[in-house]
């Protein structure tokens, strides 16, 4: 009897697909848009210029909001590692790629957070 190879995650990412490892990491920043703004800055969010796509270590993003609370937007990246993220974090790409972001967002103050994951499982 032969042992069964545990099965891969994979998670697509534009048209290739990337493995999510159990040991991945993932990164929560979460904002409130103080000044009714927060359809505009979903709808960069739709928009976006992908940048950080290509970016090594990369496996894919979530932008999410709470129903009860459409101000408030939590966004999710997934790395395979810490290191990768912190890489992305500090380039150029990563500003670059804010910049199409609508001009005069106000966040709400106090309520904004950025917190630092091990994944564990999909």
């Amino acid at each position: 009897m032969t042992a069964r190879a545990e099965p891969e995650t994979r998670i697509a990412i534009s048209s290739e697909v990337a493995p999510i490892t159990a040991s991945g990491f993932v990164v929560l920043s979460r904002f409130v848009i103080a000044n009714g703004m927060s359809a505009e800055v979903k709808a960069a969010f739709c928009a976006r210029p992908h940048l950080v796509d290509d970016a090594p270590g990369y496996c894919r993003m979530e932008v999410i909001s709470p129903l009860d609370r459409p101000e408030e937007i939590w966004l999710l990246t997934f790395w395979t590692d810490e290191r990768s993220f912190q890489t992305w974090h500090h380039s150029h790409q990563y500003h670059e790629s804010h910049r199409k972001m609508p001009k005069g967002i106000k966040l709400a103050t106090g309520e904004t957070s950025i917190s630092h994951f091990e994944h564990v499982s999909s």
